[in-house]
């Protein structure tokens, strides 16, 4: 092919992915620790209202952020249910805001350690805290 004046331009090409791969939605891994200490893998879409329907599945309650966390390696939001207040104690949850913030966060019912950015943008947790929340719970993952 030649543009206007003469010159050679650049072929097209055709995407060679499938038209299913390019509606797939990238997925960020958030950490759900229940009251026992069982933890467990969530898998969340970048799309915010799929997240946050997700977010109310895993806490049975409609989700509010408890804390943020600011680290060197990245930030959280440490989401609870909004009616948590009639929940048990989640002193594994506890454990791990206390060891991520150094300090006390009254973690009530199921909580969700997730990582984002100053947007609003939910994004996978740093690996430090990662592995911190990990080894807050005595329970195998799920």
């Amino acid at each position: 092919m030649h543009d206007l004046t003469g010159h050679p331009t650049a072929t097209p090409t055709t995407p060679t992915s499938s038209k299913k791969d390019s509606f797939a939605m990238p997925k960020t891994t958030a950490l759900r620790i229940a009251v026992d200490g069982t933890l467990t893998e969530l898998d969340l879409t970048e799309h915010p209202g799929q997240q946050a329907k997700a977010l109310a599945r895993a806490l049975l309650d409609a989700p509010e952020v408890i804390a943020y966390i600011h680290r060197p390696s990245g930030c959280l939001a440490v989401i609870a249910g909004l009616n948590r207040a009639r929940s048990l104690p989640n002193f594994h949850a506890g454990i791990a805001l206390e060891d991520l913030s150094t300090e006390f966060h009254d973690a009530m019912g199921a909580v969700v350690f997730t990582g984002y950015r100053h947007n609003g943008d939910l994004v996978a947790l740093p690996d430090d805290a990662d592995s911190l929340i990990r080894n807050a719970c005595p329970r195998p993952t799920n």
